[in-house]
């Protein structure tokens, strides 16, 4: 999926960033005011992986959070840069991937964590990989934020991922809640796909 997304930032073509714009990123920001409820901005460390462009770690940084965001293909994280000077903010931009994150470049401690595109196009073993990387850096009282196509047939479209497959790569977390996402805005290519936000907290030992 890297080789595509590299592909398709060079020629512009880029829908998923209009997800913000439309119904999904409603819910989104509702789940994230979930986050914040009952407390005062600052409001501690977040970590956006995938995050392309900066639409979220931007999103994120307005309403009080000290971001990061990760992504593997520099001219979305040149764009990133541009779009958070353009709102005045000041999150932390590294080029990595998210299969193989380092704490020595990223940080760690991270109370929440985004995924909104990243886990569900990729292999087992990279899911796998992923939620290892993200269990070292993330607080012991972090959410996890991820967003999934359901799965089906769909050529370049990501394959998407079941509530199962989640869990099983995400060891030591629980599914406290899925949100349905109403994609019926979203373009031809994810006409009829559905997709949910599964908020996720490490499991109780």
């Amino acid at each position: 999926m890297n080789v595509l997304y590299r592909l398709l930032y060079a020629i512009g073509y880029t829908p998923w960033e209009h997800m913000s714009e439309q119904a999904p990123g409603e819910t989104v920001r509702v789940l994230i005011a979930q986050e914040e409820a009952g407390r005062l901005a600052p409001f501690g460390t977040a970590l956006d992986l995938g995050c392309g462009s900066g639409i979220w770690t931007v999103a994120l940084s307005k309403r009080g959070w000290d971001v990061t965001g990760v992504d593997n293909v520099p001219k979305a994280l040149k764009r990133a840069s541009q779009r958070a000077r353009e709102a005045d903010v000041l999150p932390r931009f590294v080029q990595g991937d998210v299969t193989a994150l380092n704490a020595g470049e990223i940080g760690s401690g991270f109370r929440l964590v985004l995924d909104f595109g990243c886990f569900h196009g990729l292999s087992a073993e990279q899911r796998t990989a992923e939620s290892r990387g993200v269990t070292a850096l993330a607080d012991s009282d972090a959410t996890i934020l991820l967003l999934a196509f359901e799965p089906g047939p769909r050529g370049q479209v990501p394959r998407g991922a079941t509530q199962g497959e989640i869990e099983a790569a995400f060891l030591g977390w629980r599914v406290e809640d899925v949100t349905p996402l109403d994609m019926s805005g979203m373009g031809r290519r994810v006409r009829g796909i559905k997709a949910n936000v599964y908020r996720l907290r490490r499991a109780a030992v």
